[in-house]
């Protein structure tokens, strides 16, 4: 679906500009607030205007994101930070060679537990963790992540272990798409949950929850979502993907740029796109993200933008690689190893699309 600002940037293209339009790039996202560049540049016709013709796919999780950039059904898609290692593995799904070259966000995620914890209780990671031994025998609480290999389930068992809880005996860890968080929490199925904005916001909304930390709390700076494509596309389309990128990086900067809230939280908010309610969408971009019961982040809960962000760096990946030998044991595999983390977050890429050379 092209919007009426698309159709104004096609429109003024001239006969030329619009026959250098290439075949249709695929681009997958999820519903949730860090997919914003990408909606931006689509809604405000950035593609376009660098001669890209980026066709989006809203799909309902990353399973499917997985699945689809597999086989071929999509092109390039907002991933999950660790899933570039994951598909190279061949886990869950085809062995497939991908790629990254820029990361979207950093942060934008919180813990949300229950209220009815609150009312067992639970004020804090503390107050959490002598409920969970005081239960003993009793039924394990359920905390939900939208994937085990996500940064969400990082952070999860991160928070947990900080506090004395093991994520791996003491409760269980279950695995939902992020739009199926709140209802199962309201339904009393889970306990509370790790996922994006502004699925948090809703919970604590609408009375359902409460977030007693936030991803950028627990780990600062921490990439979040990443562009990936299949080494078979940039293969034989690396120019586009380079510009896909270019386009992007100025996405980031203009989501970034607390002036164009309005504007953004406008066009998210569309039936097409996030499909979510103004009011909410503009908590999940507020400077002082409200936790719920009067608490309040120091800061906004997400960055798209800003110093070294949008670099895929190495430091940044070998952390990620970790997190997922520490927090999914027995994972790793021959298929990657560290010496190979150069050649699936790839700064040459990144470099490339930022016209910098590589040291």
């Amino acid at each position: 679906m092209v919007n009426a600002n698309c159709k104004s940037v096609y429109n003024s293209l001239s006969r030329f500009q619009r026959a250098r339009i290439s075949d249709p790039i695929r681009l997958g996202y999820v519903r949730l607030l860090d997919a914003a560049p990408i909606i931006i540049a689509e809604s405000l016709g950035m593609f376009l205007q660098e001669g890209l013709n980026v066709k989006l796919s809203r799909e309902v999780g990353w399973a499917t994101i997985r699945d689809k950039l597999v086989f071929g059904e999509l092109d390039v898609v907002q991933a999950l930070c660790p899933m570039p290692y994951v598909m190279q593995m061949g886990i869950n799904v085809k062995k497939t060679k991908v790629i990254t070259g820029m990361v979207l966000n950093s942060n934008g995620n919180a813990i949300t537990l229950s209220n009815h914890l609150r009312k067992d209780g639970v004020t804090s990671g503390t107050s959490l963790r002598k409920l969970i031994k005081k239960k003993n025998s009793a039924r394990k609480l359920v905390f939900g992540v939208v994937s085990l290999f996500s940064s969400h389930h990082f952070s999860l068992c991160r928070w947990l272990e900080n506090h004395g809880i093991n994520p791996h005996r003491d409760v269980i860890i279950s695995v939902l798409p992020p739009d199926q968080m709140v209802r199962n929490m309201k339904s009393g199925n889970i306990d509370g949950f790790c996922v994006g904005e502004p699925w948090n916001s809703l919970a604590v909304e609408n009375e359902i929850g409460w977030c007693p930390t936030t991803s950028s709390e627990i780990s600062k700076g921490y990439p979040e979502k990443v562009l990936a494509t299949t080494e078979r596309f940039n293969s034989y389309r690396a120019d586009e993907y380079i510009k896909l990128i270019q386009v992007l990086l100025e996405a980031c900067k203009y989501c970034d740029c607390r002036e164009n809230h309005s504007e953004i939280i406008n066009i998210l908010s569309r039936p097409e796109y996030l499909n979510f309610n103004k009011e909410i969408l503009s908590k999940s971009f507020s400077s002082k993200f409200n936790k719920g019961f009067g608490k309040h982040s120091s800061g906004s809960i997400i960055k798209f933008s800003g110093a070294n962000l949008n670099s895929p760096d190495f430091k940044s990946a070998l952390q990620i690689y970790k997190d997922l030998v520490h927090c999914v044991p027995n994972l790793i595999n021959d298929s990657v190893s560290p010496a190979m983390i150069p050649t699936i977050f790839s700064e040459t890429i990144y470099y490339q699309a930022t016209s910098l050379t590589v040291n």
